[in-house]
């Protein structure tokens, strides 16, 4: 599946910066695929990289640190540093002022396509209000909107559920942004009332398993929609959004392909196989990310309207 042809520009921009910049550890891989001048590099041939995968970034990183040999030689300097894994798959990941505005403005089109809108007060349970580990506080992304932030705390136990609570029901944020598990928490404890300010629910789904959220409540009073964000950390806090049609939507700064996870090859419309990523516009570059996800294009527009690169993902 060739990248969509509005990224081509950035693309472009970013294949040319690898065989410029360099980046070492992408430089290795455009030789290796026989493109050793900038002039060879097309967009068209991202798809001759093989995939990235997480383990490889980890050994890179060992190899030499603390950011390994991704950056490239004209990046700014980092200024925010986090992390996934523990021991030995422990992977660093660090942004400069350029990366963490990018991500803002990402997360901007995430947010607002999700519904989030001017003026809207929004809180989250999300651990130290994080949209990634490390990456940006989600409070960066709403303040860009204009919205207001309600970071709830993490919920841990049925004490800091009874006080988010106490601080939802005195705020009465129009959007929650949860994952499940503290999600189970806090509704557990929801006490019984009508909440017609409460308008929608957005789920973080940061892992290849899909979001299983929990039930809720009829005395939590919740009657609004429910759709949810995908972010892979590695790659980007930012990378789709779903519809009301339940089918994911794809950030305009990523570059999304279906791939046989086993052969990096890309795979047609309609046929399933391993999503891979390539954010755009980035000083620590990931090409071909293999993101574990499991997902599928859809070569017809999808019937909400929404534009951009259009994906289901399973339930």
């Amino acid at each position: 599946m060739r990248p969509p042809l509005e990224a081509d520009a950035a693309l472009a921009t970013l294949l040319g910066r690898a065989a410029r910049a360099p980046s070492p550890f992408y430089r290795r891989r455009l030789v290796g695929a026989g493109l050793r001048d900038a002039a060879e590099i097309a967009p068209e041939t991202l798809t001759r990289l093989p995939l990235t995968r997480r383990e490889e970034l980890v050994r890179d990183q060992l190899a030499q640190l603390p950011h390994g040999t991704r950056r490239f030689a004209d990046a700014g300097l980092p200024v925010r540093a986090g992390a996934t894994g523990s021991g030995e798959t422990l992977l660093v990941l660090t942004w400069s002022a350029a990366d963490l505005a990018r991500e803002r403005a990402a997360g901007a089109r995430v947010l607002a396509r999700l519904g989030v809108a001017a003026g809207m007060r929004v809180a989250n349970t999300l651990p130290g209000a994080l949209a990634t580990p490390g990456a940006l506080l989600l409070g960066d992304v709403i303040e860009e909107l204009g919205a207001l932030d309600v970071p709830l705390g993490v919920i841990e136990n049925e004490t800091a559920a009874r006080q988010a609570w106490e601080l939802v029901d005195r705020v009465q944020p129009a959007v929650m942004i949860l994952e499940p598990m503290p999600a189970a928490r806090l509704f557990a404890v929801a006490p019984a009332a009508a909440r017609p300010w409460w308008q929608g629910i957005i789920w973080l789904q940061r892992s290849a398993a899909p979001v299983q959220s929990p039930a809720l409540p009829d005395g939590a009073g919740f009657q609004g929609w429910q759709r949810t964000w995908l972010a892979v950390p590695e790659a980007t806090s930012f990378v789709a959004s779903s519809c009301a049609l339940s089918r994911f939507h794809v950030d305009e700064g990523v570059v999304a392909e279906i791939v046989d996870d086993a052969t990096g090859e890309a795979l047609p419309p309609e046929r399933g196989g391993t999503l891979a990523l390539t954010p755009l516009g980035v000083d620590t570059p990931v090409m071909r990310y293999a993101s574990g996800v499991r997902a599928r294009a859809i070569s017809a527009p999808c019937a909400c309207g929404t534009g951009g690169l259009v994906l289901e993902l399973p339930s």
